[in-house]
């Protein structure tokens, strides 16, 4: 009698334990909460399904804690735990249309890390037409160049109007805030909703130049990484006085 009642209380001993295990082992890659209000929350919860497929496919944590979560923006990040209050060094933030993703910017403060999240942010662009090969690419130069000159920044112009192919931008930002740390970042400007086809990238990763078929000067105009300062979103208007002023004597009050 008393060895059975030695042994039961040996099993519901290792049976707390292992529950004790499970509670607080909560696997760090646990997935947030994504809200689906808008078109634009539900395009950026799909899309985040291929880049935390790439994160794992690297051995990265993938996205796992939701910091601010709105109709125009969300905050998110990679950390420790789950459910996280704070970011730990990966911020991830998108800037959402009510019918599409306008912009997501990947800020990391572990050069050597930058690579591999930025390249599955990249994939997740294109997951059937891009290799990892070729999202990593320019991530990994620009990681490079950081880490080979670490106290010169560098920034690429952002040009924020959303065209027809995804745009991307790097920049450098050496002991940012005076702690000491370096952040590494990455832009991306989404194509306006359902203007792109997903498949010409301009040659994926690579700053290389894509064809043009929406205009007969294809050499004018560089592709997925544009060097030709934008020209072809400049608009040209004529300004409207204002009713005030000298120049608007004659036009009517609305």
């Amino acid at each position: 009698m008393g060895s059975r009642v030695i042994k039961a209380r040996f099993f519901r001993r290792a049976a707390a334990v292992l529950a004790a295990a499970l509670l607080f082992c909560t696997p760090a890659g646990a997935d947030p909460s994504w809200p689906e209000d808008t078109e634009g929350q539900r395009a950026l919860k799909g899309y985040m399904v291929y880049v935390d497929s790439f994160l794992r496919e690297q051995g990265e944590l993938n996205i796992n804690s939701l910091f601010e979560a709105y109709t125009g923006f969300e905050v998110f990040g990679i950390t420790s735990q789950p459910d996280a209050m704070t970011p730990e060094g990966v911020e991830i933030t998108a800037q959402l249309f009510r019918d599409g993703i306008n912009s997501i910017q990947v800020r990391v403060n572990y050069i050597p890390r930058f690579s591999q999240i930025a390249a599955a942010f990249l994939r997740a662009l294109n997951p059937e037409g891009m290799t990892m090969a070729e999202a990593k690419a320019t991530p990994d130069a620009r990681a490079k160049q950081a880490m080979n000159n670490p106290d010169n920044s560098f920034e690429d112009t952002v040009e924020p109007l959303n065209g027809t192919t995804p745009r991307v931008y790097y920049a450098y930002y050496p002991n940012q805030y005076h702690d000491g740390v370096n952040w590494i970042q990455m832009t991306i400007i989404f194509p306006l909703a359902g203007s792109w086809d997903g498949e010409t990238l301009g040659g994926g990763a690579t700053a290389t130049k894509g064809p043009d078929t929406y205009s007969d000067h294809a050499d004018d105009y560089e592709g997925y990484y544009s060097q030709d300062d934008y020209i072809h979103y400049d608009f040209f208007t004529t300004p409207t006085p204002e009713p005030d002023s000298a120049a608007g004597d004659g036009f009517p009050m609305r």
